[in-house]
């Protein structure tokens, strides 16, 4: 058997290093990689960490290649730790414009927003710091109304897929901390009690809507006379998902997507909505049965047909 040494780094010289990394973007058809693009799987005979120890930087390897830094969908420059304070604030800033809603809460900006308040709270110190970076309203603790603490009680218990613990009650996580429930309940345990309480007594909120009786075939298949043809009001469940069936389903889906299985107990960046499986619009109704937990990503890639 013959031993042989490896070429040592020293050995190999910028050019092998630069045309590596130019197969490896030329394979995967790019004009720029990520750091987790330059792989043996994608091709690549050396690593990351070499190439980083050879040019300073991940942007300086990229340069030397002559590959672009191009900005990544979520705002960073390829080979950046993180994204800049102006990018999180400018979006924090367009949704709660969108919104029509400078004290927007983050239940809002989690639905909206390209980030999470979990990113706000950790590059700003907190959820109300950000808002306060962004001139947006922030919530006397005075002026915080029950229905508040409760919503964030909910983000809480959906972010975890469980009863949230006292100690967890506390920035980047939560708007508030658990110092503010034992004030108004008098203990955490309380305040969770109080929650559950207020969930299991929100009010049916089902509508009247007008509708035309020839759209009634589910509800009356006999075939009607075109003339004959007028408005019916019909009590139909309301298009809005309230706090309480939002909270039902996601228990019964376990906190997860139902289509490709993430949680934020598992990735803290998925944001979870509950939304009808056949659409409100065509005649589905707001019950347990038409409504299922969805990832942002896939709630979103999902169109109003079925």
């Amino acid at each position: 058997m013959k031993f042989e040494l490896t070429n040592a780094r020293h050995k190999i010289s910028d050019i092998e290093y630069i045309n590596d990394l130019r197969l490896v973007a030329n394979n995967l058809g790019k004009d720029s990689l990520k750091q987790r693009d330059y792989c043996k799987e994608n091709g690549a005979k050396f690593n990351v960490k070499s190439a980083i120890n050879r040019f300073e930087s991940w942007d300086n390897t990229l340069n030397m290649a002559g590959l672009n830094g191009e900005k990544s969908l979520k705002g960073m420059e390829y080979g950046e730790k993180c994204i800049k304070d102006d990018v999180l604030l400018a979006d924090l800033v367009s949704v709660a414009k969108e919104l029509n809603n400078p004290n927007i809460s983050i239940s809002e900006y989690n639905k909206y927003g390209k980030y999470t308040n979990v990113t706000m709270g950790a590059r700003f110190g907190s959820w109300n710091q950000a808002k306060e970076k962004a001139n947006l309203i922030i919530v006397n603790k005075r002026d915080i109304s029950n229905i508040d603490l409760f919503n964030n009680v909910f983000e809480l218990w959906t972010h975890f897929g469980r009863q949230p613990k006292y100690g967890e009650v506390i920035s980047p996580l939560s708007e508030f901390n658990g110092s503010t429930y034992a004030r108004r309940f008098g203990s955490w345990q309380r305040a969770l009690e109080a929650f559950v309480d207020y969930i299991n007594n929100i009010e049916d909120d089902s509508e009247e809507v007008e509708i035309e009786e020839s759209q009634l075939i589910s509800i009356n298949p006999v075939q009607k006379n075109k003339n004959s043809i007028k408005k019916i009001k019909v009590k139909r469940t309301s298009r809005n998902i309230n706090l309480r069936l939002r909270f039902m389903i996601l228990q019964r889906d376990n906190f997860t997507c139902k289509k490709c299985g993430q949680s934020p107990a598992k990735n803290p960046n998925v944001i979870l909505h509950v939304d009808h499986i056949i659409p409100w619009s065509k005649e589905g109704e707001t019950v347990v049965e038409n409504l299922e937990t969805l990832c942002k990503d896939c709630n979103l890639g999902k169109s109003n047909v079925f």
